[in-house]
């Protein structure tokens, strides 16, 4: 009975958890703006407590018999501190000290996260086919940096081209620029 009534309270739990990741793409995305982020900070941004706790509450479910990993989305870390030039790929060293702290963070969670997708984005300047190859370009190298810097791997990268821009308002704003980190765990 007291099985049961657990695994009930977990169901209920979850399934409030549905609204909570019906956000867009399924994703919860935390931005950080201000300059010279905390390691915990960026932490707290790629694996937010609430989505830690809800994975918590699904490995329970799954040991009942219960599925609920379509309920659970992913979090993302979206900044204005890794922004580039126009038509540029090339980190500044502000985007290198932010790399730094997300560095630190990923290195603090080496067994909790899978895998690491750095989207990378541009403005509305410029044809999808160049701003496809920028947005890429922007993402790979993050990823070389983060490489290099803390030996991290299992690392993919994307071009997003200005699919989602960060400032509609001004498609052609620098803070379109950038790139969004996407850790799997």
């Amino acid at each position: 009975m007291a099985k049961y009534l657990l695994v009930a309270a977990m169901v209920a739990f979850i399934a409030g958890g549905a609204a909570f990741a019906a956000d867009k793409d399924l994703r919860q995305t935390v931005s950080i703006d201000k300059a010279n982020p905390s390691v915990e900070e960026v932490d707290a941004a790629l694996f937010p407590k609430r989505l830690a706790e809800l994975k918590t509450e699904c490995a329970q479910m799954e040991k009942a018999g219960l599925r609920c990993q379509s309920v659970i989305p992913k979090s993302s870390l979206d900044t204005i501190q890794v922004t580039f030039a126009r038509g540029s790929a090339i980190l500044n060293d502000e985007a290198k000290e932010f790399l730094r702290t997300v560095g630190a963070a990923l290195k603090l969670k080496t067994g909790v996260w899978k895998s690491l997708a750095i989207e990378g984005h541009t403005d509305a300047t410029g044809t999808e086919a160049f701003n496809r190859r920028l947005s890429k370009s922007r993402a790979d190298s993050a990823k070389s940096f983060l490489e290099a810097e803390f030996g991290l791997s299992n690392i993919e990268t994307m071009g997003r081209s200005s699919d989602n821009l960060r400032d509609a308002d001004d498609p052609t704003s620098g803070l379109n620029r950038r790139v969004e980190f996407v850790p799997n765990w």
